[in-house]
């Protein structure tokens, strides 16, 4: 009943991706993270933490989202912090100036790489070098990730720019690499300390989650393309797709061919 429930409101999303989308397209909707566009993201945050809820139970599927919420807030509301005599308005919607949309985003984000990276070192028999890989692997979205949103951001906050990459401020791309690693590792240490890392409670949800992954990525993919990014763009796009891929060639069979 829940999977059934879950993939409903997954449908729903969907479309209200699209529709976005559509809005945008035809000028309804600015091409910028606007107040129904933000409250769009924050329901993929929603999507994560169920998520994380559903596959490893209450108590922990909301320590983790507790942690990855907290930390990735606190970080942007940092950014934002030690940047305010630069930047303008921060982009979705605030609380007391902390960017709790963005901590949202990083939840259903990280319930993708989380998934991802963990499908693609599964199978690895050495317990040590499995963590790493997938740490590394994860750490690794969630840098290609900044880079797809760090120059969008800094339109947002009315900073000049010219290109995508040009002034990408790559000490924050290493420092979210970094973070990325962190969390991961914590996510990592924390399922095999109580033997949740190789069990899910809904094993066919994986692929949903992805979905939800890649709206994340696709809407951002959409506001650069309007700004002319087109370097991050490609780097995004590529990057995810491979990643991607080599999650499904990890799939089981059985999993694979299931509807």
């Amino acid at each position: 009943m829940l999977e059934k429930n879950y993939k409903l409101l997954l449908w729903i999303y969907i479309f209200w991706f699209l529709i976005s989308v559509l809005l945008t397209t035809l000028h309804v909707l600015p091409p910028t993270l606007s107040g129904a566009q933000s409250l769009f993201l924050i329901f993929s945050g929603i999507f994560g933490a169920c998520f994380f809820i559903m596959q490893y139970g209450k108590g922990l599927g909301w320590a983790i989202t507790i942690l990855i919420f907290a930390v990735t807030t606190c970080i942007e509301w940092m950014q934002i912090s030690f940047n305010e005599e630069l930047a303008g308005p921060t982009i979705g919607f605030t609380i007391s100036g902390i960017p709790v949309t963005f901590g949202f985003i990083w939840v259903g984000l990280i319930a993708g790489t989380h998934i991802i990276a963990r499908e693609i070192t599964l199978k690895m028999s050495i317990d040590w070098l499995r963590g790493g890989i997938y740490a590394i692997i994860a750490a690794t979205m969630v840098m290609i990730f900044e880079i797809l949103i760090e120059p969008i951001s800094m339109q947002a906050k009315q900073l000049f720019m010219t290109d995508g990459l040009t002034i990408l401020q790559l000490s924050d791309v290493a420092n979210w690499w970094t973070l990325g690693l962190i969390l991961h590792l914590m996510i990592y240490f924390i399922l095999s300390l109580t033997d949740q890392w190789g069990d899910l409670r809904y094993p066919d949800l994986k692929s949903e989650i992805v979905i939800v992954y890649w709206i994340i990525i696709a809407f951002f993919v959409f506001l650069a393309f309007y700004s002319d990014l087109w370097t991050s763009i490609i780097i995004g796009l590529i990057a995810n797709v491979i990643f991607t891929i080599c999650y499904y060639v990890s799939l089981d069979k059985e999993e694979v061919d299931s509807p």
